[in-house]
């Protein structure tokens, strides 16, 4: 889908039936674009716009570089496709002639225009380079906000699983709640990671675009301290599921436990059960009058000596 904006009546907002190379059109959104929107696109400015491979490749030489007076810059950004959970995609930033393009195939909150804490500065943006700047500081404000809601689910669980006043918690649940954050985190990880490398490419072009030096310095410092408090949750998250693991067994070794004392309860009784059952003619003494009661006795003492013995190794 192909979107253009453009300022009316003060704010920027989306025009219908407008010409790209209109100089009032200030910003191109194309959204999961078709193969003839990408060639209008790149007909109208003279632009070659990266394909999704292109646009997934790892090195950062092709995901951050300069195609003549155009700036491509490929970061991968959190966001959702269609009413799916959160997953992370790069999100492509051409600005060239006083214009963003912008090419996605997720819905980041920060792409919403006329709804969350971005519109403000998207509205009052008056150039390509203003609404680069507006998008990814909304992107960063969306991550700072997940990482903190991480980070209180996280010590939440932690209260939980180590507070001994506490009820019991279930560890599987427990276990698959920390999976879900571990994952989250991590998209959060490499989103920053794609961010910071963006800012230090970035930095050298942005007078040219007019993308303010001094925003773009702060976000970069933002970045920089997310990323490292990414990376803190990570560690965090890591030994919760750790010590949840490590509960889990304890859980286990002692159900083992409570298996072995009913073994040495009831498997010597059902020994001695089964010798006395035993028809040999030459085991007199089982038919004499005192017989049964001598095997009552050894059914008895047998698991009291296990019991005993198994006490004083300390094994329970």
């Amino acid at each position: 889908m192909l979107t253009l904006y453009a300022p009316v009546a003060g704010a920027l907002a989306p025009v219908e039936h407008a010409n790209l190379r209109a100089p009032e059109v200030v910003w191109c959104d194309l959204e999961a674009p078709t193969d003839a929107e990408e060639r209008t696109v790149e007909a109208a400015l003279g632009l070659d716009v990266p394909t999704h491979q292109e646009r997934m490749a790892a090195e950062e030489s092709a995901r951050f570089y300069r195609d003549g007076d155009a700036l491509v810059l490929s970061p991968t950004l959190l966001g959702r496709r269609e009413e799916g959970a959160f997953m992370a995609d790069p999100v492509t930033f051409i600005l060239s002639q006083g214009k963003l393009v912008t090419i996605r195939r997720i819905r980041p909150r920060a792409f919403e225009a006329g709804s969350g804490r971005a519109s403000a500065r998207i509205g009052s943006a008056r150039s390509g380079g203003a609404v680069f700047v507006a998008l990814i500081t909304s992107a960063v404000e969306r991550l700072a906000d997940m990482i903190a809601d991480l980070r209180g689910q996280a010590l939440a669980v932690a209260r939980d699983a180590f507070d001994e006043s506490a009820a019991p918690i279930d560890l599987g649940a427990t276990l698959r709640l920390l999976g879900r954050l571990g994952v989250q985190a991590s998209i959060a990880h490499d989103c920053l990671s794609s961010l910071n490398r963006m800012m230090a490419f970035a930095g050298e072009s942005c007078a040219k675009h007019d993308v303010s030096g001094e925003d773009l310095a702060a976000l970069a410092r933002d970045v920089n301290e997310l990323e490292r408090g990414a990376e803190a949750l990570q560690d965090h998250l890591t030994f919760l599921q750790n010590a949840a693991i490590g509960m889990v067994n304890a859980a286990q070794n002692n159900v083992l436990k409570v298996v072995a004392l009913a073994t040495m309860a009831f498997v010597p009784p059902t020994l001695v059960a089964s010798i006395f059952g035993m028809n040999f003619k030459a085991m007199h003494w089982f038919d004499a009058p005192w017989g049964p009661w001598a095997g009552f006795a050894l059914m008895a003492l047998a698991p009291l000596a296990l019991f005993a013995w198994a006490r004083w190794r300390k094994w329970f």
